[in-house]
């Protein structure tokens, strides 16, 4: 018979071994981002990770007010330019693996969220970074998913409501005949595509050649032209390659559907759609305010098989009429070289709930 302490020692290592085969999420630190921006800005930014980090569940954040009493122990304010050491320093003891710091500051009249982060189960001394410009409240949420979105295992940010296709046969016919709106959607000629690396922008040129590392170009092909990004190791787990449509006019209250195709080696797409409505600048001058964003959920790597992807689009916000949408064709997490064609967005019936 089993006396009381040899039956306390055998629930205990049940108990070890089943902490051992089930370990635990890691944690993450998001530390109080620095800067001149805003604080209430700053402090938006940081709940948001945190809050998409708790509610992705692969990782577990640490609380807003013990990241306080955290940075409360460094001698200097926390910013983009804080030391590794520093922060390691600051976390030792939570158990965070995930260390997050930087800062927020202005920049030509917007704001520049700058970030670092260093995943100590890697690598004790590569230093990601990633940066992204705010020009509107309506970013927040979109640079925050893009930043999340490297972290590995963290799951896509889909927003179902806005995704869904409906194949109804009066809507899908629409799409089959109305006109494709995208001004140069096949990428027969320069000037209507407009590339970004971080702060770097430029018309995206046509090219016999495929593009040099972290650039854009409309590669000419036999069998059509596609717009190609190349993207190192760096580029892709900071700020990614992107490129942006003209201007597209569209009516309210009206649902529309875009498609594109697109071929990788390695980048993971991240596809928007960005709706404007005409605003004031600072100076009083007419300026287009971001007002709608879609976002598509990710595409991975197709080896040689090109794959398409449709998506509905309702654009429509509490804060005005959306007038006009711009494509952002986006890539990022992983290096290689990427393909785009055959971009369209076409009217498919009005936007009754969906239904056409």
């Amino acid at each position: 018979m089993k006396t009381i302490l040899q039956t306390f020692l055998c629930c205990l290592l049940i108990v070890s071994y089943t902490c051992a085969a089930e370990p635990s999420k890691p944690i993450v630190a998001v530390f109080p981002l620095g800067g001149t921006s805003a604080k209430e800005l700053r402090d938006r930014l940081g709940f948001s990770m945190r809050t998409k980090l708790d509610r992705d569940g692969k990782y577990v954040p640490l609380d807003g007010p013990a990241m306080l009493d955290m940075a409360d122990e460094s001698k200097t304010p926390i910013t983009f330019d804080t030391s590794a050491t520093s922060i390691e320093s600051l976390a030792n003891g939570s158990g965070a693996v995930v260390l997050v710091w930087g800062e927020v500051v202005p920049n030509h009249g917007k704001d520049l969220l700058r970030l670092r982060m260093l995943d100590l189960r890697v690598n004790e001394t590569t230093i990601n970074e990633y940066e992204a410009e705010i020009s509107d409240p309506t970013d927040v949420r979109f640079v925050v998913e893009k930043f999340l979105a490297t972290l590995p295992g963290v799951s896509p940010f889909e927003h179902p409501d806005e995704l869904a296709v409906h194949h109804a046969p009066a809507s899908d016919a629409l799409f089959r005949t109305n006109p494709n709106l995208v001004i140069d959607g096949d990428f027969a000629s320069p000037g209507h595509w407009e590339a970004l690396f971080g702060l770097e922008k430029y018309g995206a040129e046509l090219s016999d050649l495929l593009p040099l590392e972290n650039k854009v170009i409309i590669y000419r092909q036999s069998a059509g032209n596609a717009l190609t990004m190349k993207m190192t190791k760096k580029c892709a787990e900071t700020v990614g390659l992107a490129c942006l449509s003209d201007a597209i006019s569209i009516q309210p209250r009206v649902r529309y559907r875009l498609g594109f195709r697109y071929l990788s080696d390695g980048p993971v797409t991240h596809v928007f759609v960005k709706g404007y409505a005409l605003g004031r600048s600072i100076a009083g001058e007419p300026e287009d305010r971001e007002v709608y964003r879609l976002q598509v959920p990710p595409g991975e790597a197709t080896g040689d098989q090109w794959q398409t992807v449709e998506a509905d689009v309702n654009p429509r916000s509490p804060a005005a009429v959306v007038q006009r949408l711009r494509m952002d064709l986006y890539a990022y997490l992983k290096p290689g070289t990427i393909r785009f064609s055959d971009v369209t967005l076409k009217a498919v019936g009005r936007e009754d709930n969906g239904k056409p």
